[in-house]
């Protein structure tokens, strides 16, 4: 049975992460693990125990981790959800993506750290893990809550390279009970016709006819002024965008667009890469 990942710094977005993801792994009945990335001044799995003490920082920093760790495990028990940890050395965050292998993990949740206001940012960290992970990512800021996210807005081009990714997402909101509702941003650089955007919509709903979707389509000066402005107005608890890695695709949905959403808005954020 796959599981999700959740890494965590044990900082309060980290914190936010974890509760989250504890909350979808019980709905789900899925496993989880928790990931913390430790930087130590050398190679600590190959140090012979009786030199450990010549390093007391990093053993001190070690036995913190693994305490926090096992903190993390037990609330996991505490809600019924089977977890494990994973302490790892000296891999940078930007390396997560070689870690996260498709066959044990669909679903990647993490914090995002950032300044909140008018010139916030998104942490450098997630988006490195975004912009590099097989499976879908989903973003939590702290102070979002830790409810299970319900009324999903997923953004989408609706190419045929996203449709295996669609019903992916599609399948995780069945699983979860999500309302849905599919908006395409219609922007004047790459204007399309509304006929030809309802059918491509339609193309990809077809499958998940036992579903009710809802879909809307909106014309904006570009991608995130519309997300924004729709999520508010239709109070959504989840904004999942697909988007591309290649060249030569509307640039509207190039991975560019996540840390531009995550940077408007506090709603949780999930990312899914077609060409990951």
């Amino acid at each position: 049975m796959k599981s999700i990942l959740i890494p965590t710094d044990f900082s309060e977005s980290a914190d936010f992460a974890c509760n989250l993801g504890l909350e979808i792994a019980q709905k789900l009945q899925t496993r989880v693990t928790f990931l913390h990335l430790l930087s130590t001044p050398v190679d600590w799995s190959k140090l012979p125990l009786e030199k450990e003490n010549l390093y007391p920082e990093t053993k001190a920093a070690i036995g913190d981790a693994k305490d926090k760790l096992l903190r993390l495990e037990r609330k996991a028990y505490e809600k019924g959800v089977e977890a494990q940890t994973s302490l790892m050395f000296n891999i940078g965050i930007e390396e997560i993506h070689q870690y996260i292998s498709t066959d044990k993990y669909f679903l990647v949740i993490m914090g995002t750290h950032g300044k909140k206001g008018k010139n916030r940012y998104t942490g450098t960290n997630t988006l490195k893990v975004i912009h590099k992970s097989p499976v879908p990512v989903l973003a939590v800021r702290a102070g979002t809550g830790v409810k299970l996210p319900q009324k999903w807005l997923v953004v989408s081009d609706f190419l045929e390279d996203s449709n295996a990714d669609f019903d992916l997402i599609m399948n995780l909101a069945k699983d979860l009970k999500a309302n849905l509702h599919i908006l395409y941003i219609n922007t004047p650089y790459f204007f399309t016709e509304t006929p030809e955007i309802k059918y491509k919509m339609e193309k990809f709903t077809s499958s998940h006819s036992e579903v009710q979707i809802e879909q809307s389509i909106v014309n904006a000066y570009n991608e995130e002024r519309g997300i924004e402005a729709f999520v508010k107005e239709g109070d959504f608890d989840l904004v999942v965008l697909i988007t591309h890695s290649r060249k030569g695709l509307n640039p509207v949905f190039r991975r560019g667009i996540t840390e531009k959403v995550l940077n408007h808005l506090d709603t949780p954020v999930m990312s899914i890469n077609s060409n990951a």
